[in-house]
């Protein structure tokens, strides 16, 4: 392959341009669009790639396929399109999911561990990479802290050799990521939970999410999956290893056919994990519930691997708060204020431990690329906060629709809660420091914590740190 043309400038034609062009490949990118019509965010983004020497061809009607030996074409691009015909009818070569899953695993030559899941990737994501740290293995590890596009950092990271010298990689595998790379070579898998997420990007459908993320059963050498998963995925491995946290926000699982070799519990406000006819205690630092599940299935991943319990306990030793995860943000006007990306089920876990407080809650949209629902959100929240302050502004769509706040708010059903709606998380943190009293704990929830962590936390303390000058006073 010596020229390839790359159909689709989206999250799945960037990155596999980007990776083409750094094994050798004459790429160019083509998208119908103009680059005047994507976002501001994407055109930094494609100016990038101008930058590293890949041909940008925007704005026509139609693909000029002659000349290039190869063709990728976007998932997004239906199979009866005409581009697909013709690239067949020219005997081009297709870039398949398995021949960039191919070019990854030449490069990270190294046993490599992917985590996917609903929710409680990237923490656990990084429990495991503190743990193999603490093994003194030197770990590659890439998540969407890096980047809300995984698949996009990763190239970004193989461009810029930063892999190099490490032993193992660990790896966080969203849905999107798996749908471009989901065919690389595991040493192990791991599923931490599934629940209806994403489903407006598979047409609604439940059963089309979960394939997608079933896709590590099939190239995992070893698979380590939540109970709550068992009845959830069609196909079985009889060999997965299960993991379960005792706690009261899971649905009932079967454990009889899903039986756990490891469980986690809480008792007493400490920690205790079960595995092997064997308990021990360890110590994490965390004010939302939702680490403990996270804990259990790094605690699992770990051991199984051939880690010790002793490396867990340094690992976790060092383990803070990964950010947008009830991250501490300190003391404003003597209230604390906490920066977290949940919605959704997951709001309970990360409110649980301080539903006794008297709590004000910033909601950024619930919505990002994917389209939420916004009542659940509102339903759940309603049961913890006295106020709810909700915003209808999206940072990763450049949108403002007030109308995504009003539903939020909407379906709150405890009257007693105080509810406003405002354009953005900075007027919204305004609003929360000068309602709020000595003691009282504010908390960021939304998806923008996590697709935009600093664009949005940048507004939030803005307007956290303006609001204790204006309400210093009060």
């Amino acid at each position: 392959m010596e020229k390839c043309i790359v159909i689709g400038a989206g999250n799945a034609g960037r990155p596999v341009a980007k990776l083409l062009n750094h094994i050798g490949v004459f790429v160019t990118l083509y998208d119908k669009k103009k680059y005047e019509e994507f976002t501001p965010r994407r055109q930094k983004l494609l100016d990038v790639l101008v930058d590293e020497g890949i041909n940008l061809d925007l704005g026509l009607d139609e693909p000029d396929i002659d000349g290039y030996d190869a063709i990728y074409l976007a998932p997004t691009i239906p199979e009866s399109a005409p581009i697909r015909m013709e690239a067949q009818k020219q005997a081009k070569t297709i870039i398949t999911r398995k021949m960039i899953s191919q070019i990854i695993d030449d490069i990270l030559d190294m046993d490599k561990i992917g985590i996917t899941g609903s929710f409680g990737k990237t923490t656990t994501t990084t429990m495991v990479t503190k743990i193999f740290e603490a093994a003194g293995y030197n770990v590659y590890q890439c998540s969407s802290m890096k980047q809300n596009l995984v698949s996009e950092a990763l190239v970004n990271d193989i461009i810029n050799g930063e892999y190099k010298g490490a032993d193992i990689a660990i790896l966080e595998l969203p849905h999107g990521t798996l749908g471009l790379i989901g065919e690389i070579k595991l040493k192990m898998g791991l599923i931490t939970n599934l629940i209806p997420e994403h489903l407006s990007e598979f047409g609604g459908s439940m059963q089309r999410y979960v394939d997608r993320k079933s896709i590590i059963m099939e190239t995992s050498d070893t698979l380590i999956a939540n109970c709550q998963c068992g009845d959830i995925l069609t196909n079985k491995r009889e060999d997965t290893i299960y993991y379960n946290m005792i706690n009261s926000f899971s649905e009932d699982v079967d454990l009889d056919n899903y039986a756990p070799s490891f469980t986690g519990r809480v008792e007493q406000n400490k920690y205790i994990i079960s595995y092997n006819d064997t308990e021990t205690e360890i110590n994490l630092k965390t004010v939302a519930n939702y680490n403990y599940e996270n804990l259990t299935a790094a605690i699992a991943c770990s051991l199984t691997y051939g880690l010790s319990i002793d490396d867990v306990k340094r690992g976790i030793e060092s383990f803070e708060s990964v950010g947008g995860r009830m991250e501490y943000l300190g003391k404003f006007n003597g209230i604390d204020a906490y920066y977290d990306a949940s919605y959704g089920q997951s709001i309970r876990q990360a409110l649980e431990s301080i539903k006794d407080e008297n709590i004000i809650i910033v909601f950024g949209s619930v919505d990002s690329t994917t389209t939420r629902d916004k009542a659940e959100s509102g339903k759940i929240v309603g049961d913890y906060a006295d106020m709810v302050i909700a915003t209808g502004y999206v940072e990763i769509t450049d949108s403002l629709d007030m109308n995504r706040a009003f539903e939020l708010l909407d379906a709150i059903d405890n009257d007693e809660v105080i509810k406003m709606a405002v354009c953005d998380v900075d007027e919204a943190a305004q609003l929360a420091i000068k309602h709020a009293k000595e003691g009282d704990i504010i908390v960021h929830l939304g998806a923008g914590a996590s697709n935009s962590y600093q664009q949005v936390k940048d507004k939030y303390l803005k307007g956290l740190t303006e609001g204790s000058k204006l309400y210093a006073d009060k």
